[in-house]
């Protein structure tokens, strides 16, 4: 996948592991719905398990509305209720100044055995500011999700102490090299192509990532789970 974030490579790679398996393990279904979709990043891989599909954002989303299907006021889902297969929900969540009711919102619309596949973050920075709300355990977002009568089905956590460790260092070496590339108008400074963010920034995390592919180095790690970089969750509306 390509490279959206050099501060968050890690986080962005293990999402995109998750979500590709999610959708992998629970197959090709009719209508999809993208919550807060922005630009469709994952529209790649869903588009290959639902026979359509539609997505809706706020207006004072940051990213560009040209992929938007529908506008909406981030309250009310603009659908009649059982109306969707899968509900796709990533890294939209802290974003929400009422989770609650959002999620019983899409219980709402979702059909009866309908999936709820959604990621949110937990060790990052402050980011679209001022709409950034908060940050949720394993713990608050499953009480949240059977709270809105969805079932948890599975909670992934991406990376560990490691990770976020990895992940903090490279994040002031970023803002230099941002701060930099403005100052001197030489854009090149904060891309992969500077050496110094290939070999600081970018090599240590995908060391990470090949190395977290190896069963013992997962195992080694999983005591060091109560630091992580975010969750995936699968959530069910029962029949």
């Amino acid at each position: 996948m390509p490279v959206r974030n050099l501060g968050a490579i890690i986080n962005d790679q293990l999402r995109h592991r998750f979500i590709s398996e999610s959708f992998q393990q629970y197959g090709r279904k009719e209508y999809l719905l993208d919550l807060g979709c922005g630009i469709k990043p994952f529209a790649g891989i869903y588009s290959k398990y639902a026979g359509k599909s539609v997505g809706i954002d706020v207006n004072h989303s940051p990213h560009s509305q040209s992929a938007v299907d529908i506008i909406y006021d981030g309250k009310t889902i603009p659908f009649h209720d059982n109306e969707f297969d899968y509900v796709f929900c990533t890294e939209v969540m802290e974003h929400v100044p009422e989770p609650g009711s959002l999620l019983k919102e899409i219980y709402r619309v979702l059909k009866p055995g309908g999936i709820l596949i959604m990621t949110t973050p937990f060790m990052v920075p402050l980011h679209e500011e001022p709409y950034d709300f908060y940050r949720y355990t394993k713990h608050g977002i499953k009480h949240l999700l059977t709270k809105a009568g969805l079932t948890p089905l599975c909670i992934t956590a991406f990376a560990g102490y490691t990770g976020v460790l990895i992940s903090m260092l490279v994040q002031p070496q970023l803002r230099f090299w941002n701060v930099m590339a403005k100052a001197i108008h030489l854009p090149v400074l904060f891309t992969v192509w500077n050496p110094f963010i290939m070999i600081l920034v970018a090599l240590p995390q995908y060391c990470y990532l090949a190395l977290y592919r190896f069963k013992v180095v997962r195992k080694l790690t999983g005591s060091l789970k109560n630091n992580v970089r975010g969750y995936g969750y699968i959530a069910q509306k029962q029949l």
